[in-house]
């Protein structure tokens, strides 16, 4: 089709103005669409125009051109042009799709940095890359997906890798904490203030510099998720080296949870444990304790009345925040410095993924450290058993180690992949100081190109580059994508569909309605338990008003901000999710029941359907529909 113009840029021309016969187009709106140098657009074009193929009108004194569809072949021309077009469509998103996660408050300008490394660069450390990768975007909310088949052998490559590589297993967990470390010394440069004093090209050098550290990061960062969140293959090898060594199958997930144990806390425990041991130091000062149940007393039972103890709804909040102000300054400075310290460790990790999260305040630690040293009278008591419940778990380890007598390669095996679990939330905190960190820089690049911050994160690097420093964007464009678009990824390759042609292609490919009437869900065991209780489906920090102490937690994934709903669940249930998921990793240091990767939950469950959880099993059986 193509050899019938004579130039690329021509056919491209000739294939917008054809698909879009009813807009007119101004000639900088044909640079940007195309990203075509300017004089060959202005050359091609006047060609098109002298052969009557396209017609050249004037309107507010600028040129604009539109497809002639009365040319003489003109609705031919239309309809080969349409046909390949469709063809090209067709070729890249007619495939089985894995829904891989659903993110409600996803930034598409930073997911774009993993999700072009998956098919563009993921290849250099494990040895295979993903071959299609496609998202679709309606406003924040995001869906991204792979090749079913593709997903399923990248993550088997992955799984005999690790099998025949013990090295390769500890090298992922050295780079991802390597990584991890140089992200955040390199978004900690990016500054906070005045940075309209910067110049483009500095502003650009900030930009750089994160997305080639980033790069990198998720090059490893992302080879423990892709063995096993999305066809449980790692799950599965270890399953079938327990079942070799003869280990009975109803033994199988009992030992398997034991030996992928890790030996080190996650930063989600060490974040806990520090404002725990704050809370133990106000336990300890008599003056300090009184002063702390006083105020929880009296706000207890004078000021909450209407909204009940712990609900976490906004009138609580506000209402919680003005009490605890008022015992600032009768806090022991010491306990004030220490907590300061711990509010400037981790109050980014609210983050997740936009400036609609923000981040932690000072008081928010204050309010959790009130509501701490009131809901268990001795803090050190219950430092202590957690502690002493590790010990004993880790010593159950090795027991079981030198029961299987497991070969020093599968004891290395076993340690590495326990190990993921930890580099995972390792990698997650730098990643959410990033976004935190890059916000700055964005929204000062949006100033300058004239659009909002959530406008710039549809936009491609190459796009805000021309933006930035040529003036070159198509605005409408943009503004189409954050109603509804398709970002699509192979080797080589990375475009945007917006518009009805996104909501065409997604529904036609990507999106297909699946009947969810079920009376069971299986998954995989995050951590082994069993619960019953009525379903709360919480996946944002506003769901966990409606919380209470035992019910079952459905999400679609669980994220460091919906901790306290958590640590009130009897069990944990996710769409989504491997053995190193948040949901998982949670689950083990709190001992809590959990099934992950069901990959329906939250469709399938509501507010209210009375449930039992098996995660031995990984099953989830309805008792009740509400």
């Amino acid at each position: 089709m193509k050899n019938l113009f004579k130039s690329q840029t021509s056919y491209e021309i000739l294939e917008l103005l054809t698909i879009n016969t009813d807009k007119l187009w101004y000639l900088n709106e044909l640079k940007t669409k195309l990203d075509k140098d300017a004089a060959n657009i202005s050359r091609e074009i006047e060609k098109l125009v002298k052969e009557g193929i396209v017609i050249q009108e004037i309107k507010d004194r600028k040129k604009t051109y539109r497809f002639n569809q009365n040319y003489s072949v003109g609705p031919e021309l239309i309809s080969l042009m349409k046909k390949n077009n469709q063809s090209e469509i067709k070729g890249r998103f007619d495939r089985e799709w894995l829904l891989a996660e659903e993110i409600i408050n996803a930034n598409p300008w930073f997911m774009a940095i993993p999700f072009y490394c998956f098919t563009n660069q993921f290849a250099a450390p494990g040895g295979r890359a993903y071959k299609y990768q496609a998202c679709v975007y309606k406003d924040y909310h995001l869906w991204f997906y792979f090749d079913k088949q593709d997903a399923l052998e990248v993550g088997e490559h992955l799984v005999d890798k690790f099998e025949t590589d013990i090295d390769f297993m500890e090298e992922v967990n050295e780079k991802i904490r390597s990584f991890a470390d140089r992200l955040v010394e390199t978004v900690a440069r990016v500054p906070e203030a005045n940075l309209k004093k910067l110049s483009n090209d500095e502003l650009w050098q900030y930009y750089r510099d994160h997305e080639n550290i980033h790069w990198e990061y998720y090059q490893w960062g992302w080879i423990p998720v892709a063995a096993d969140m999305f066809g449980d293959n790692l799950t599965n090898r270890g399953k079938k080296i327990l079942a070799d060594l003869k280990v009975p199958v109803e033994k199988i997930e009992e030992y398997l949870s034991l030996l992928t144990q890790p030996e080190k806390c996650s930063l989600l425990k060490e974040e806990e444990d520090g404002l725990m041991e704050i809370g133990i130091k106000v336990q300890t000062d008599l003056k300090q304790f009184a002063i702390f149940k006083e105020l929880f007393r009296k706000f207890k039972e004078e000021d909450v009345k209407f909204f009940g103890l712990y609900t976490h709804s906004e009138e609580y909040e506000e209402k919680f925040d003005k009490a605890v102000g008022a015992l600032k300054s009768q806090i022991d400075p010491r306990i004030m410095n220490d907590l300061q310290i711990h509010y400037a460790k981790y109050f980014y990790t609210k983050f997740i993924y936009t400036e609609e999260q923000g981040v932690y305040n000072f008081e928010h630690y204050l309010k959790e450290l009130v509501r701490l040293v009131n809901g268990d009278n001795n803090l050190a008591a219950t430092l202590s058993e957690a502690k002493n419940k590790a010990v004993v778990i880790q010593e159950k380890k090795q027991a079981l180690i030198k029961k299987l007598n497991l070969s020093p390669r599968l004891i290395r095996f076993f340690e590495a992949w326990g190990d993921f679990m930890v580099t995972k939330i390792y990698r997650r905190y730098a990643q959410l100081f990033a976004l935190y960190k890059t916000t700055y820089f964005l929204e000062e690049m949006a100033k300058r190109i004239g659009i909002t911050i959530k406008e710039i994160r549809f936009m491609t690097s190459g796009e805000i580059k021309e933006a930035l420093f040529n003036k070159k964007i198509n605005r409408e464009e943009v503004k189409a994508r954050v109603k509804f678009s398709l970002y699509y990824t192979a080797k080589g390759t990375e475009v945007y569909y917006s518009g009805q042609e996104a909501k065409d292609i997604a529904s036609r490919y990507i999106q297909k309605d699946k009947q969810r009437d079920l009376a069971e869900l299986k998954g995989q065991c995050g951590c082994r338990g069993h619960a019953q209780g009525p379903v709360k489906i919480i996946n944002v920090i506003k769901d966990m008003a409606k919380m209470e102490q035992g019910d079952i937690l459905v999400s679609i994934s669980t994220q460091p901000d919906l901790l306290p709903a958590m640590k009130k669940a009897a069990a944990f249930v996710t769409d989504q999710g491997g053995v190193t998921s948040h949901a998982a990793i949670v689950a083990r240091e709190m001992h809590t029941p959990c099934v992950i990767a069901t990959k329906i939950a939250t469709q399938v469950l509501k507010d209210g359907d009375e449930v039992e959880v098996d995660a031995d099993r990984g099953m989830v059986k309805i008792i009740k529909k509400a």
